[in-house]
């Protein structure tokens, strides 16, 4: 028998099992049919969704912490020195006693996520002059911004005391995970983080944001280098709410010498900029699910973060289904005014704060409470 009637013989045999799967199930019951028809469509949407999730997740910039920020331990320890002490001999000298250090990964909670949120300045070696911690609460549906002022002097294990905004720069995720452990008692449970000429093509990809400004501030990023691109420095220059392409979004949340809301300074700028997040949130709760996706291709390779995509999908999901996505932003911002005093050390203006005060603070607006103690089996990165 040759080669060709072999292979007939083959293919005769697998049409006659064919006809013959049909011919059975057609004497199926109807319900039996529709059933198995249904259920192999639900399969293959599952399959099909579960297969398009992992593929958003890929183009996500991955990197648990193993390596160090572009330049890394190669670069010194930046010091953001002013160029006149002398003109800052009335400012107290930093409180030379460390902060209390806790033990631990911080504190943490079951149903409850905090993830850090760094804007990184990366013509200055990855400085995070932006850090804010999103808390996402499935068991009270809440979300919550809380803004770490850049400039809090705090203790950096294995490196001298430096302004907050430097850790990342120095170590890493992992470094700056442990400062917020020994100095707030907080378990950051992953961290997502964008240069801010990539946040720049985020706002664009979502059609700009809708913010309320003065008149002066309109004036100042109009007469400013804030606003990268000069192109753009063409806003209407009036109190109110005006829309914002990418690059004057991005400029209006980097403004520190106009006060906002009487606030100035870096006050005012943290302020700005949980203002820009609200907008975007506002921006992604109005999108239909397939322009949703679609942003998401464009969006996606922006961002660094350390969460997988299991974690990345566990976290939506519980935040979904307990309808956390409907709920208003709360705010928060670290130090409070009365908690911390402007200070000198080292050459550098810093915030010299009460670390127990504002970590009980924190605690409150986070966790709803500051009386109860974790038990140490809680200080885990982990979540039931």
């Amino acid at each position: 028998m040759d080669k060709k009637t072999g292979d007939e013989k083959k293919k005769n045999t697998k049409e006659k099992k064919k006809a013959g799967f049909f011919k059975r199930f057609s004497r199926k019951p109807l319900w039996y049919r529709v059933f198995m028809i249904v259920s192999a469509i639900i399969i293959a949407v599952l399959l099909g969704a579960i297969a398009y999730i992992l593929h958003l997740m890929s183009l996500v910039n991955y990197d648990p912490g193993t390596n160090l920020p572009e330049g890394g331990t190669t670069q010194p320890e930046f010091f953001a020195t002013v160029e006149n002490p002398e003109d800052y001999t009335d400012l107290p000298e930093a409180n030379s006693v460390v902060a209390s250090e806790h033990e631990g990964d911080g504190r943490s909670a079951a149903g409850i996520y905090n993830i850090l949120l760094m804007g990184l300045d990366k013509d200055s070696g990855n400085l995070s002059d932006t850090m804010i911690v999103v808390t996402i609460d499935v068991n009270n549906k809440a979300i919550k911004l809380t803004s770490f002022l850049r400039d809090i002097l705090v203790p950096i294990p294995g490196h001298s005391r430096n302004q907050l905004n430097t850790v990342y720069r120095t170590g890493g995720i992992k470094l700056m995970k442990e400062v917020f452990a020994k100095s707030f008692d907080l378990c950051i449970d992953g961290y997502v983080a964008v240069n801010y000429s990539e946040f720049t093509k985020v706002i664009d990809a979502l059609g700009g944001v809708s913010v309320y400004m003065s008149a002066e501030e309109a004036n100042y990023l109009n007469t400013t280098n804030y606003i990268s691109d000069p192109q753009y420095r063409n806003l209407e220059v009036y109190t109110g709410v005006h829309w914002l392409n990418g690059a004057q979004a991005t400029g209006y949340s980097r403004v520190r010498k106009i006060g906002h809301e009487n606030e100035l300074y870096d006050f005012g700028r943290t302020t700005r900029q949980r203002e820009v997040l609200t907008a975007l949130y506002e921006q992604l709760k109005s999108k239909s699910l397939p322009e949703l996706l679609g942003l998401m291709e464009t969006v996606l390779p922006l961002v660094t973060t350390d969460l997988d995509p299991l974690e990345m999908t566990n976290i939506a999901t519980k935040a979904v289904a307990a309808g956390v996505l409907s709920s208003e932003m709360e705010q928060l911002r670290i130090p409070l005014d009365e908690l911390h005093q402007n200070a000198y050390y080292e050459k550098m203006l810093v915030l010299d704060i009460d670390f127990e005060a504002n970590t009980e603070v924190v605690h409150k607006f986070i966790f709803g409470d500051v009386e109860e103690k974790e038990p140490e089996t809680s200080k885990k990165n982990t979540k039931e």
